[in-house]
């Protein structure tokens, strides 16, 4: 066994808020963390120049108390990269800003003799440059795996056709042909995997990965950023349904919406909560609904609006994870959600909420009818819900990510 072997972590963004290499730094399994940007908010010099000028929300969006900025490596050219982003409100750097940090987390993964632990698409091409790639390859797949999602995707277009133009901007169809092939190919380049779901295991084992190689650890939730609530919606509201998320049919936004017409009832509040995408062409077909549409809420109007709504709907149809379902769970309600995301890792159907297949709007209905019919256990089922979210925390994920990379190791 090689448990004392450390790993070059690497990632762009503040993904996760650091919580991988942090784990591994806690575990002093950490070589290095090679990505494009953080603050040395530790050290003395930062305090007392920039860090006197910028605003705390804005160094701790890239700063991990935990992670020490001796244990970063901030590349210069990915650094540049990111800037240049920021200033043209452009994205099209980041197949480049990937390329060098994955070659440049390899080189050091090399010189180390260290193991090199990429999140998806940063194992690109550092796993694929035979010759000149670490023994120890490992994969924090963070989506279901390419080919399956586009397939998904792709049906759907036929199926609601009203949100085709949204769906062909999602990145399996919005890369170029050699990317998304170098996306197929990632995990089976790797030789060992985790992932924070299930549901993205089983896709990987759909393209020739060992299911039994592939490690589940789910994601934790911030208690005290989404506490439970004090007490259930009162009986006498109008029953209130809420959803979060980007407003696009890959969150199946459609079915949700196909289900509260088929209620057939106005004694229901619909409530979207968009952030990020919105798919105005979507949204707009179903104008006669009466619905309530915020877009880009603070966290804690945002956090307001779950804790006084009766139950959460996420019905996606390809989702890696879907944070959000931990999230509202922890705020006390029940969740009715897809097998596609995390929800066999998180919650038992029927007593935290409802699990139902994906694209299927009759079965939505008769839960959210089920559901307004019995008011009271549906409380009941939301309390359920936030004991079982207080089981899922950081701490749990960050011990699962170490206990994983040493069965990676010893399998690989």
């Amino acid at each position: 066994m090689t448990f004392s072997t450390k790993a070059v972590a690497v990632l762009a963004g503040a993904r996760d808020h650091f919580q991988l290499p942090l784990a591994l730094n806690e575990g002093a399994l950490l070589e290095a963390l090679v990505t494009d940007m953080y603050w040395p908010a530790d050290r003395a010099w930062f305090e007392h120049t920039v860090g006197r000028v910028l605003p705390d929300s804005m160094i701790n969006k890239r700063y991990r108390t935990g992670l020490e900025s001796r244990c970063v490596r901030v590349s210069t050219r990915a650094m540049a990269a990111f800037a240049l982003m920021k200033m043209s409100g452009h994205t099209g750097l980041n197949p480049y800003k990937g390329t060098i940090l994955s070659r440049e987390a390899r080189n050091l993964a090399l010189e180390k003799g260290a193991a090199l632990f990429a999140y998806s698409t940063y194992g690109i091409p550092a796993f694929s440059d035979i010759g000149s790639r670490p023994p120890f390859r490992f994969l924090f797949q963070m989506h279901p795996h390419p080919a399956t999602a586009r397939a998904i995707l792709t049906d759907e277009m036929e199926r609601v056709p009203w949100a085709r133009a949204s769906l062909l901007e999602e990145y399996e169809f919005t890369t170029s042909d050699r990317e998304y092939a170098q996306l197929c190919e990632e995990p089976a380049l790797a030789n060992g995997w985790v992932v924070a779901s299930s549901y993205t295991a089983s896709t990987l084992a759909e393209h020739g990965i060992p299911r039994e190689r592939i490690h589940v650890v789910p994601y934790g939730v911030d208690a005290d950023a989404f506490p439970a609530r004090a007490a259930a919606p009162d009986r006498r509201q109008r029953f209130t349904i809420i959803y979060v998320g980007s407003l696009i049919q890959r969150k199946g936004l459609a079915y949700l919406l196909d289900a509260v017409e088929l209620l057939g009832t106005s004694e229901v509040r619909v409530v979207l909560c968009g952030r990020g995408v919105v798919d105005e062409q979507l949204v707009s077909h179903y104008r006669k609904l009466p619905l309530e549409i915020h877009v880009g809420l603070p966290r804690d109007a945002l956090v307001r609006e779950i804790q006084k709504s009766d139950i959460f709907v996420l019905p996606s149809i390809a989702e890696g994870f879907a944070h959000v379902i931990l999230e509202t769970m922890s705020c006390g309600v029940p969740v009715v959600t897809t097998t596609n995301t995390c929800s066999f890792d998180v919650m038992r159907d029927g007593e935290h909420g409802f699990v139902i297949p994906i694209r299927d709007a009759p079965t939505l209905a008769d839960r959210l009818s089920w559901a307004m019919e019995h008011r009271e256990e549906l409380a009941g089922m939301g309390e359920a819900a936030a004991t079982q979210a207080s089981h899922f925390t950081w701490e749990r994920f960050r011990a699962g990510i170490r206990d994983a990379y040493a069965r990676m190791l010893d399998a690989a």
